[in-house]
């Protein structure tokens, strides 16, 4: 995987490597009569269109990244800080979330077990500890007593989705084990499944055992 980072780091460098390595090797024919006049320019006209290929590539490919660099960093400038909460509170279950530092847009939050979900969406959070009143909650009694049925305990799958100030897409995921204790409800054993960030191709993914 290291060999492979490397390759793909230096690969300009190794592509100039084997273009002169052929070049030589076109030279050297040449010089010794392995390669007539016309052959040898053929060779070199194949190696420039390569050459120029590769370089072509190599600035495209050095734009993108430096596209993705500053998008990153603008970003991260205005990247949402987002907390939530599932309780229990005397006999029901409720779910509360903010957003701090910045605002959150096309806010989705889904939360599902054993093939029943529930959606909750929201067009705009505004940051809450400018405006402390900005914690949403929703009584979710219904939907937690749906999943649990007869059963004594059930985990939860939850999945946030929004959107920065800057247009970046964001995906959370997350376990939590409901519990029934009395005619209330006990939420434990948060788990952080994956993260989803704009700044990243691959979703991070937490291991418990890595």
């Amino acid at each position: 995987m290291a060999t492979l980072a490397w390759v793909r780091e230096n690969y300009i460098y190794l592509v100039v490597l084997a273009l002169l390595l052929l070049l030589g090797y076109v030279i050297l024919n040449y010089q010794s009569g392995m390669l007539s006049y016309e052959g040898a320019r053929v060779y070199l006209e194949a190696l420039v269109s390569i050459a120029t290929l590769a370089l072509l590539y190599f600035a495209y490919f050095n734009a993108t990244a430096k596209k993705e660099e500053d998008a990153a960093h603008l970003e991260l400038a205005v990247r949402p800080i987002f907390v939530w909460e599932l309780r229990g509170r005397n006999d029901c279950a409720q779910l509360s979330y903010k957003t701090i530092k910045h605002p959150i847009y096309d806010f989705r939050a889904m939360l599902g077990a054993g093939g029943k979900p529930l959606v909750l969406a929201e067009r705009h959070l505004d940051v809450s500890d400018a405006i402390p009143s900005e914690e949403h909650m929703h009584d979710i009694t219904n939907f937690v007593e749906s999943v649990l049925g007869k059963r004594k305990s059930r985990t939860l799958e939850i999945v946030f989705h929004y959107h920065s100030e800057a247009g970046g897409k964001y995906e959370l995921v997350f376990t939590k084990e409901v519990s029934r204790k009395g005619k209330g409800y006990v939420f434990e054993h948060r788990k952080f499944v994956s993260a989803k960030y704009p700044w990243r191709a691959e979703a991070v993914k937490f291991d418990d055992d890595g």
